[in-house]
């Protein structure tokens, strides 16, 4: 009976640090690189404010939420002591862009980049405000 107690007791404890571990392993998990991520879809950024622009909630459906890959012509890119930098797609004549937040790790990539230069860069898409929203944006290589 005590070799019995024993074995259950230690099975308990196994599961305990294992289930202890998991928890740790998750909680301290990053957000997945999108780099290697395979977009759902592939737009130009005009294209891409303009269905924002008239049909949100369709446009919703289509790209909240997911990885995609938008290309088009660099507006601007704010700096902000190599922590933040932000990449606004689109004409600086238009009222509305896209917006892309680049990732910490990402941001050597877009250091080569003007503006008024053609890039690609995929994101998750965070919807529209005054801009269309994306994060945690990479540089796509061609």
């Amino acid at each position: 009976m005590a070799n019995k107690r024993k074995y259950i007791w230690t099975s308990l404890l196994i599961l305990l640090v294992m289930a202890a571990a998991y928890v740790y392993r998750e909680y301290n998990r990053g957000p997945a690189d999108l780099s290697s991520m395979r977009p759902t879809a592939r737009v130009l950024a005009d294209s891409l404010v303009a269905l924002f622009e008239t049909d949100e909630p369709k446009a919703n459906a289509l790209y909240l939420g997911k990885p995609i890959e938008v290309s088009g012509i660099i507006a601007e890119i704010t700096n902000q002591q190599d922590t933040v930098v932000n990449v606004i797609l689109g004409s600086n004549e238009s009222l509305h862009r896209v917006s892309c937040l680049i990732s910490a790790n990402h941001i050597r990539e877009v250091k080569p980049f003007k503006s008024g230069e053609n890039i690609t860069l995929r994101g998750i898409c965070n919807g529209y405000l005054m801009d269309v929203e994306l994060n945690r944006c990479v540089v796509v290589k061609k």
